[in-house]
């Protein structure tokens, strides 16, 4: 299957353009049939289906950029998707009126973007760097979001980054969650991925000879450059698509790993799991998500520190796993065995 020359940056860029431009709003046929970055596959039939996946991909890629793509039913035909128009309204991007900027301080404020990049950036601040690029003055893909800095908490991220443009061999302790010793893998790292909110590293593993991912918060020590050995295969000759495979994979994993989880409504735990998750049920006081996810012992962590503002309902193994973190915890500061967890109702768990 034939894949675009066009980058991703400048075909989410061109779609933001189409869907503000137009007053209407364009149904999925304009959009894919005219939007730089995904007419120039459109008229081969073959790719229709990969094309409407990657345009779902890129809506949700903008509403994780605080831009909001509103989706208008036709008014003869409602619920039908293929009559539905997109549009983004002006006001997602307006800079409010009577705001201006001179040459330097725009440079500045764009400097300050690219310090920041996206995983740092709240929504607001996304936001605002999109309303920044349309003051003018051109166009930088990395003010948009679409290249990620790192924080102190992913310290391998770095030497990672240096093997995945040098081609390098490289080992490092990877610490499993059901393990107490971490093990030593010696990859050849692909690319950095953000997924889920947290980033990984896809790899070319050499002891399996094989492509595996691996969550960066679970590298422990150094990442250490290594010559590599008689018996080790050679780094792939064509990774963009061991990439695509993994991050498919990736896909694949999120929408078998189906969680329900109990949040008190308006809370930290509400805002950062709602997000792209089905409402199950609602009251007064808290409401109950389900979503996918590919990490059942990092979403444990995740849930666990919301404390009772967050309750793992299914599947059993992530309810038993927040819940020994849960008491892990009370038992260090000073709770017992009997100290009961509670839930956002007031139950215990």
């Amino acid at each position: 299957m034939a894949r675009s020359k066009v980058p991703s940056e400048e075909r989410v860029f061109s779609l933001v353009l189409a869907l503000v431009a137009s007053t209407s709003g364009l149904t999925k046929h304009e959009l894919l049939s005219s939007v730089y970055g995904y007419s120039d596959r459109y008229r081969e039939d073959a790719q229709r289906a990969s094309l409407e996946r990657q345009f779902e991909r890129d809506k949700e890629q903008l509403r994780e950029l605080g831009i909001p793509v509103e989706a208008v039913d036709s008014p003869g035909e409602p619920g039908n998707n293929q009559h539905t128009r997109y549009r983004i309204s002006k006001a997602a991007l307006q800079v409010p009126a009577g705001l201006t900027f001179t040459d330097r301080e725009l440079m500045m404020l764009r400097m300050a973007v690219l310090a920041w990049r996206e995983g740092s950036l709240t929504d607001d601040a996304r936001r605002a760097a999109m309303k920044l690029e349309s003051l003018g003055g051109g166009r930088d893909a990395l003010s948009i979001g679409v290249n990620a800095g790192f924080g102190t908490a992913e310290p391998s991220a770095p030497a990672l980054l240096a093997a995945v443009e040098a081609g390098q061999l490289v080992e490092f302790d990877y610490q499993l969650p059901d393990r107490d010793t971490p093990l030593t893998r010696r990859v050849y790292p692909l690319q950095l991925h953000r997924f889920e909110g947290r980033w990984h590293l896809i790899a070319f593993d050499a002891h399996r000879a094989a492509t595996r991912v691996f969550l960066l918060a679970r590298i422990s020590g150094p990442v250490s450059v290594c010559p590599p050995a008689a018996d080790d295969p050679d780094r792939p000759s064509a990774p963009a698509a061991l990439i695509e495979r993994a991050v498919a994979d990736m896909h694949e994993l999120q929408l078998a790993t189906r969680v329900t989880v109990r949040v008190r409504t308006h809370s930290r735990a509400d805002a950062r799991l709602s997000r792209g998750a089905q409402v199950r049920s609602e009251d007064a006081g808290s409401r109950v998500l389900e979503f996918g996810t590919v990490d059942l012992h990092e979403l444990a962590a995740i849930i666990a520190s919301y404390g009772a503002d967050a309750v793992a309902l299914e599947p059993p193994e992530l309810r038993a796993r927040a819940i020994d973190l849960l008491r892990a915890v009370d038992a260090t500061h000073g709770g017992g065995a009997s100290s009961p967890v509670t839930e956002p109702d007031g139950g215990s768990r």
